[in-house]
């Protein structure tokens, strides 16, 4: 019997066959495996990230002597997309004043001043100044905080007034009383962390105050997408015969886009050929009302060429502030919501890749013994 039909039967080819399908699968296994930790990786990242808080005029030596004063400026402009996070352009700004001298000096505007603006990389939603100052006899504090808050489009949570959480712990006497805290405090705002503004609590306790003004300006608001805390004004100002002066406004803002003006500009001049009729008609007035009867063809206008079409550009919708903008897209920085679907899709990947690994095997194993079977009933040699 000739031995080479061993390296040319059926069973001959089989360890090839077997041997192909195991690389797909575990390549497929493997593969699988990346993408869950890729996608593990991109589910567990923030949906946006702020920049760090400012922090100025807290806890100021000199103007803890007596007959000092310090007065504070902070203003925040934000230009974010409506998930909260940073837009491209026009950047993020910071502006930071600092102001100190003798009390009467700072009480009427003056000082000596330092103003410093910076750009920023991320969104900045926490302001701590003008804490623990201002606490020597007859001292003056005199601090505000300015954030607007600009996005690109509707902000996914819409904004609400803002939190307010003031004048706790104050007790003002003398010609500065009774204290002016408005607005008043938001029911179930317990404390300076929970609120958009906390200021002016357990200050101006010296006696004797000369004024104690602290105001939340009207119209401030917030949104869960970006939340701004201002703490101010608190633990200041308790020598005798203080004057305490501290505002804030949070403002959230959704930028109009402007509407182009659109110009027609027609694609083809079109120049219609006089038509040339010659129509066999004949008119006959009856009565009072005249009716006119026309005999033969009537006649028709041919224009040759096409038809003038204008082109002008589309006006783009005009967001307004509340009103959620129309559209189905999903903002790719809104990881944090489509991180898990995503996630579970890898796991299905993985497990189908593994799945498919063992039947392939079991399959291969299987078209083995039937080959070794049939080979041994035909009496084939091995």
């Amino acid at each position: 019997m000739d031995d080479r039909r061993n390296t040319t039967g059926r069973n001959a080819t089989r360890p090839e066959l077997k041997s192909s399908r195991f690389p797909v699968s575990i390549g497929l296994a493997l593969a699988g495996m990346v993408l869950v930790g890729a996608l593990f990786s991109l589910a567990s990242q923030p949906a946006s990230a702020v920049a760090a808080p400012i922090d100025q005029c807290n806890d100021d030596t000199a103007s803890n002597v007596g007959g000092q004063g310090i007065s504070c400026t902070v203003t925040i402009v934000n230009y974010v997309t409506g998930t909260g996070t940073l837009d491209a352009t026009p950047p993020s700004t910071v502006t930071v004043t600092v102001c100190v001298g003798a009390a009467g000096v700072i009480a009427a505007g003056g000082g000596t001043c330092t103003t410093t603006t910076t750009t920023s990389s991320e969104p900045v939603t926490l302001v701590r100044q003008c804490n623990g100052s201002g606490n020597g006899g007859g001292g003056v504090v005199i601090c505000s905080v300015t954030v607007t808050n600009n996005f690109s489009s509707s902000p996914v949570e819409a904004a609400v007034p803002a939190d307010v959480y003031q004048c706790i712990g104050s007790e003002i006497t003398g010609p500065g009383a009774p204290a002016i805290c408005t607005p008043d405090n938001t029911p179930g705002i317990t404390s300076v962390e929970a609120a958009t503004v906390g200021q002016c609590n357990g200050s101006g306790n010296g006696g004797t105050s000369v004024g104690f003004i602290c105001t939340v300006s009207t119209g401030s608001t917030t949104t869960s997408i970006l939340p701004v805390n201002i703490d101010q004004c608190n633990d200041s100002a308790n020598g005798g015969g203080s004057l305490v002066e501290c505002s804030a406004r949070v403002t959230n803002v959704v930028l109009q886009v402007p509407t182009p003006t659109s110009t027609a500009t027609p694609t083809a001049s079109a120049t219609p050929v006089a038509p040339t009729s010659t129509p066999t008609a004949s008119a006959t007035a009856i009565g009072p009302t005249s009716t006119a009867t026309a005999i033969g063809p009537t006649s028709t206008a041919t224009a040759i060429g096409p038809t003038p079409t204008a082109t002008q550009g589309a006006a783009p919708t005009i967001v307004t502030p509340g009103a959620p903008s129309a559209g189905t897209g999903t903002s790719s920085d809104d990881t944090g919501s489509t991180g898990p679907l995503v996630l579970a899709m890898g796991v299905a990947v993985l497990v189908f890749a593994l799945g498919f690994s063992i039947t392939s095997s079991r399959r291969a194993g299987s078209r083995q013994a039937k080959g070794d079977s049939g080979d041994n009933r035909t009496g084939k040699p091995r």
